[in-house]
């Protein structure tokens, strides 16, 4: 399998001329919670108490997220692609190492594979497969990270940039249509993720 992404960009393409075709997963691997979350039961979710999720979010099999350390709040519309693993970062405070809370935004897409330690990821951002986001980044909103990208500690990534390399560095901008790419595809993705019809192979 491809993953969403692939599947999306298929989706991008079709919507042009007709409804995207569903994808299913099975009912019976996944929780499905009342705020229209969808999250796989192989994601491994520590501390799962101090892990919020606003609704309409996918977090599919293999994710690891490391509520045990700190906070971390998932914005709607999210897509956390599998193998990915997202852990607050840690932090020096007066002689004491100390982990910071984790937030990401809105319509965001991580793409499996990812390790993700920033501080904060605003709204509409595209993580690609493969990346490493380092401690205490710091992803403004309308931000593309290309495949297999690694950002150093502490980077600031401004709006409707593109960073690609490593060390990650702005590669190309976005134009402000973006918001809407990033929209439209989680949007899409997610009403098209139906739970399987019983007797469909």
């Amino acid at each position: 399998s491809e993953g969403p992404i692939a599947s999306m960009a298929m989706y991008k393409l079709e919507s042009l001329h007709l409804e995207p075709k569903p994808i299913y997963f099975d009912q019976k691997a996944y929780i499905q919670t009342k705020l229209g979350n969808k999250i796989s039961k192989r994601s491994i979710l520590y501390g799962s108490s101090k892990i919020r999720v606003l609704g309409k979010t996918i977090v599919e099999p293999g994710v690891i997220i490391r509520g045990d350390l700190a906070t971390v709040d998932l914005g709607t519309n999210c897509i956390i692609c599998k193998d990915s693993v997202i852990r607050p970062p840690e932090q020096r405070f007066k002689q004491t190492l100390m982990f910071v809370p984790l937030k990401i935004g809105n319509h965001c897409i991580i793409e499996r594979d990812s390790v993700i330690q920033a501080a904060k990821i605003n709204d509409y951002v595209h993580i690609g497969k493969n990346c490493v986001i380092g401690k205490r980044c710091m992803i403004s909103s309308c931000v593309m990270i290309l495949d297999n990208t690694v950002l150093a500690p502490h980077t600031v990534c401004p709006p409707f940039t593109v960073f690609g390399g490593s060390p990650g560095k702005v590669v190309a901008s976005l134009p402000p249509s973006f918001q809407t790419y990033c929209t439209e595809l989680t949007e899409v993705y997610y009403r098209n993720f139906q739970a399987k019809p019983k007797g469909k192979k």
